[in-house]
């Protein structure tokens, strides 16, 4: 019989307390399941954890192990037939002390009965084993060390090291093994080596009561409550109350457990329950969940394997969440992997795939065991999981990993810091016509790590191989597609932030120049959308407001007069700017009319700053930042160094992208798409034009409809384009 260990290798070292180790076992028969044991030892030889017992299904094995820092002797036994064999795996945990935790909370109503939700089938004759506080913090924690297993080993499985957020621990009496539950029975903590450090868990005493928690009109599952994230800001409101290390200045992340949430049978609704979760780079992010699921959890090592396992159905007197609850086991996934989905928002993950998409209510025990249980939700039986082979959606999205290991939370030894201008640099797409073809160039000042054409990847770039800059003549994609059908675009870059868009032909063929009259000169068009626009989703042009403006207007008399301002309107969502001119004349870079009233229309924009054009100076540089269905900010920059403008309204730092011309080209106006009506009017498009550097427009420009703000391609009756000082506000 042999065993060979598939994810780690003798001596290494590791940051995390608990991790996940895969195996395979060669024997002459191996069709019987069978089990493994696990001791745990120092370098003295001392035992450092209780022994554990982990499944084997068709030689497969996966154990979770919690380390104690220094050496961690890993002896793995298993008896097969005749045959018993030992083999012992050397880990070294270092714990990173500097980085900041993922800190765990519980809050607790002012009047709790101190008691989760819990159906008969699983507390058995002991009411209080899996309902008691004590009993959800055991299962608080167990899941914790999940989650962070769980991420380092996706994220070595990914190709970026085997990184996970750390815990703030206390020397306290550890709850992740049964044995340290009976030391603690037995006043045995010493003996027992149940005195240790371990992941600790915040206890918030809310001053709300259970009445208002439980009331159904905070409920988020309650399609008629009125306040449904009230929950999360008494919550954030019971964090700030409990002072330091949670305070709001430290900037923490916390996983929050309600505790008083509960299921009411006579109102078939789940009480005191939000899955919410907020990223706050300035103040506390917070994941939140309600306790209602946690009766499932494992409260120790043990347990694991049988929560996973468990097929029993839970009943009536608990609830079904999204009816993906139908055995235990489901109860279990749905419960933890949702806690870590909000968890994941407080990281600053968006709704993508994996994880952040749901993936973990069917797939969740995969991360863990190697064979499954019957699925009541697929009526599936379950199966033999082979990782890199059985399908697992339980997993972060390669992005949002990318996005975590930017984070300090995230660090491991070696890791080189990124400025944030290239943390918040998103991939850039921009057309090059070489005067034979045109060419479609990706760009990412992080570099990019992954091109996909119609869901299939490139083999190049890759981690291992990132470029800043790839290029794709319209020829080579015309002889790899079809140009008759879609070709969708996906580009990533090394810290996580993407593109998508719907159908790159359109890249193609839309006007990427307009060309000067009685000229063979083209002035260039590049621009930044919002992520909905830019995918397709958003492709209503009766929603929008086309305007265009250049930096340079000719008098009547035939004087050509220069942008002296450019006044960027940022607020929550990046409302416009305006383009004055040196007699106070102004040009909207957004609509020019109101849609309810055709009365000229103003930007608001609470963080607006103006920046002025001092003759002789140009624009060099404008940066977008963006979000789902809006841009968010905007900066301008001169080439003499100063910038105006702002990328965000709320403190944070949005995803942004670079917008610069070429060499031999400067910048001569702006063009755009605006919600005309919804979302307050807001930018959901902005672009630059440039020219060839030494090349001044003629006078046959300031004709051109194409480069005016009239109508916005609405069926509207056309105005004068300026507005004096008067009528701004």
């Amino acid at each position: 019989m042999t065993f060979n260990i598939d994810n780690f290798v003798d001596g290494e070292t590791v940051h995390q307390r608990c991790v996940i180790i895969k195996g395979t076992f060669t024997t002459k028969d191996d069709s019987a399941d069978a089990f493994a044991t696990v001791c745990m030892t120092d370098a003295s030889d001392e035992s450092t954890f209780p022994v554990q017992s982990w499944p084997i299904a068709d030689g497969l094995i996966k154990i979770i192990v919690l380390l104690s820092p220094g050496l961690n002797n890993i002896t793995i036994e298993r008896n097969h037939g005749e045959e018993r064999a030992q083999w012992t795996l050397g880990l070294t945990y270092i714990p990173l002390l500097q980085s900041p935790p993922l800190h765990l909370a519980v809050m607790v109503a002012k009047d709790s009965p101190l008691l989760i939700d819990c159906p008969p089938g699983k507390y058995g004759s002991i009411s209080t084993g899996h309902s008691s506080i004590d009993a959800a913090i055991a299962k608080f924690r167990m899941t914790a060390y999940m989650w962070q297993a769980l991420t380092a080993e996706d994220m070595r499985m990914k190709g970026l090291g085997r990184r996970s957020f750390r815990f703030e621990e206390e020397w306290a009496a550890d709850t992740t093994s049964r044995d340290f539950l009976q030391g603690t029975h037995e006043s045995a903590l010493f003996e027992t080596g149940a005195m240790r450090s371990t992941a600790k868990i915040h206890i918030l005493r809310s001053n709300r009561t259970v009445a208002e928690i439980r009331d159904a009109d905070v409920a988020q599952q309650n399609p008629r409550a009125r306040h449904k994230e009230r929950l999360f800001d008494w919550f954030l409101e019971a964090i700030e109350e409990s002072g330091s290390p949670l305070e709001s200045s430290g900037r923490p992340i916390v996983a929050g457990l309600i505790l008083d949430s509960h299921f009411s049978s006579p109102k078939d609704m789940i009480l005191g329950h939000a899955a919410l979760g907020c990223h706050q780079p300035s103040g506390v992010s917070l994941g939140m969940m309600g306790s209602h699921l946690t009766y499932a959890w494992p409260r120790f090592l043990e347990e694991v394997s049988s929560c996973l396992l468990d097929t029993k159905v839970p009943g009536k007197t608990v609830g079904n969440d999204n009816g993906e609850c139908g055995t235990f086991w489901e109860a279990c996934a749905v419960g933890q992997g949702a806690f870590l989905h909000e968890v994941g928002h407080a990281f600053g993950a968006p709704h993508t795939t994996g994880i952040m998409a749901r993936g973990y209510s069917r797939h969740w025990p995969r991360n863990f065991m190697v064979r499954t249980a019957y699925c009541s939700g697929l009526d599936q039986d379950g199966f033999v999981v082979v990782d890199g082979q059985t399908e697992n959606t339980a997993r972060w999205d390669m992005g949002d990993a990318l996005s975590f290991r930017l984070l300090p939370h995230f660090w491991l030894p070696g890791d080189r810091r990124l400025g944030a201008a290239t943390r918040r640099a998103a991939p850039v797409l921009s057309m090059n016509d070489t005067g034979t073809e045109l060419e479609l160039c990706i760009s990412c000042k992080a570099g990019i790590i992954q091109v996909e054409w119609n869901d299939k990847e490139d083999p190049t770039p890759s981690l291992s191989t990132p470029q800043v800059q790839v290029t794709y003549g319209a020829s080579v994609l015309e002889s790899r597609f079809d140009p008759a059908t879609p070709l969708k675009l996906k580009v990533l870059g090394l810290n996580g932030k993407s593109r998508v868009v719907a159908n790159a032909w359109r890249l193609l063929s839309t006007a990427s120049s307009i060309r000067i009259p009685g000229t063979q000169t083209r002035l260039r068009k590049r621009s930044v959308m919002s992520k909905a626009l830019e995918s397709g989703e958003d492709d209503e042009l009766d929603k929008f407001w086309d305007w265009t403006t250049l930096l340079t207007r000719r008098e009547k008399g035939g004087d050509i007069q220069h942008a002296v301002k450019v006044d960027v309107r940022t607020g929550c969502i990046l409302d416009g700017a305006y383009v004055y001119f040196s007699d106070g004349d102004r040009v909207n870079c957004g609509p020019r009319l109101s849609r309810w009233n055709g009365a000229p229309h103003t930007f608001g924009g609470h963080a607006a700053e103006a920046i002025s054009i001092p003759p002789g100076q140009e624009i060099i540089k404008v940066e977008v930042s963006r979000e789902e269905d809006l841009l968010r900010g905007l900066r301008v920059h001169l080439a003499n160094g100063t910038a105006g403008g702002a990328l965000s309204g709320g403190g944070d730092s949005p995803e942004t992208l670079s917008l610069e011309p070429q060499d031999g080209e400067r910048i001569v106006g702006f063009f755009g798409k605006s919600w005309w009506g919804p979302n307050f009017s807001g930018l959901a498009e902005f672009g630059i034009i440039t020219a060839p550097k030494d090349f001044a427009l003629p006078d046959v420009v300031y004709d051109m409809e194409e480069l005016k703000n009239t109508d916005g391609g609405q069926d509207v009756s056309t105005r004068a384009t300026m507005h004096r000082n008067s009528t701004d506000c």
